[in-house]
């Protein structure tokens, strides 16, 4: 994955061998991007289930409910496991470490995941999302 700039946001870029690895990969990066994981164990586990309209509308409401679900709990998510996928919903475990200001290194706050300039490929093998993130 690679960060872009873009005009007052960030721009993202992650590629996968999956689809759901590439999920997974969106949402820890995102959260990493907040906070710099430390090597300790996860905390805390949470499960979601969600649906969207087509697989970028997916995407983008996966990515919003992950960085909600963080915030709401104080928490980075270091692994994420997609546990089902189709074009039109999705399951997974967020699983993470409790923020602790003293110790974990804090980064950007992203407000939100956009649609806008949104490209998302999810052919088996060469998985790939362009986003922006709302700062």
């Amino acid at each position: 994955w690679r960060t872009f700039d873009h005009t007052g946001d960030l721009g993202l870029e992650i590629e996968a061998d999956s689809p759901e690895r590439l999920h997974a990969l969106a949402a820890e990066v995102v959260s990493a991007l907040v906070a710099e994981p430390l090597p300790d164990a996860p905390d805390v586990r949470h499960r979601v289930a969600l649906e969207g309209d087509d697989p970028p509308d997916l995407f983008v409401h996966w990515l919003n409910t992950a960085l909600l679900e963080a915030d709401v709990r104080h928490v980075i998510w270091t692994h994420v496991e997609v546990t089902r996928l189709t074009g039109h919903s999705l399951e997974a475990v967020l699983s993470g470490q409790t923020i602790d200001p003293k110790r974990h290194v804090l980064g950007r706050e992203i407000k939100a995941v956009s649609h806008h300039g949104l490209e998302l490929d999810l052919a088996a093998g060469r998985c790939r999302a362009r986003l922006v993130l709302d700062l």
